[in-house]
This record gives structure tokens, sequence and C-alpha cells, in this order.
């Protein structure tokens, strides 16, 4: 009867020690950020309202399909959020008065980094 009594304490200081000594494993991100800044060429400002695309071949961009298309917001910025590794091209326009700018570039998205950029648009 005693043994039985030794060995229960035992058992579940055996047990809980387990548990409680596994670490959770991190997860390395496999995904990375992307936030684009627009400027007219030669201005220090960013523009608001410019229509920015972002997509995953050269030749989606040339023909304007796009994994995502926004607007930058007041600070100028459009955010992409959260995008798989890999490489992703972009473009944008907008239009003043009577005059059409435009821009693109490449960029290459990497897991656990979060990147800004800033695309200048000419005439």
């Amino acid at each position: 009867m005693k043994s039985k009594i030794l060995i229960l304490p035992i058992l579940l200081i055996g047990l809980i020690s387990i548990f409680t000594s596994c670490s959770k494993e991190e997860v390395a991100p496999t995904t990375g950020g992307l936030v684009i800044k627009v400027k007219l060429e030669g201005s220090t400002g960013f523009l608001s309202d410019a229509a920015v695309g972002l997509a995953t071949s050269q030749d989606n961009l040339d023909n304007s399909i796009y994994l995502q298309d926004i607007y930058t917001d007041a600070n100028g910025e459009a955010d992409f959020g959260q995008l798989n590794a890999g490489n992703y091209y972009y473009d944008s326009y907008i239009t003043i008065g009577n005059y059409w700018y435009y821009g693109e570039g490449q960029i290459q998205v990497v897991s656990g980094t979060d990147l800004k950029l800033t695309l200048v648009i000419t005439l």
C-alpha cells in the first residue's frame, strides 16, 4: 500500500515535468510586408489617390492583370499588407490636370521583412 502511495506522486511529478518542459517551436514567417509610396519626379511630397497595381509577372503587369489594385492614402502610401515571398511587379499612375504620370518597378519580397519603397512617377 505504501509503495502505491509513493508511486502515484512520482508518476504525477514525472508527467507534469514532461508537459511543462516542452517548448513551443517558433515558426519562421513565410510572408513579408510591402508599402509603396508614390511621388512626382522633382517633388518632395507624396501623392494621395494615385492608383497602384501589384502583379506577379511583367506580362501580367503589362496586361493590367493585378494581384491587388489600390489607391494611395492621405500619406501617399499603398499598403499591400503581407505577401508571400517572391518577385512582384508594380506600377502607378495619376492624372493631374491634362497630364498623365506613370511609373513602374520590380521588387523581391523576402519572408520576415517589411519593405517600404518610393516610386517616382513621370510624364
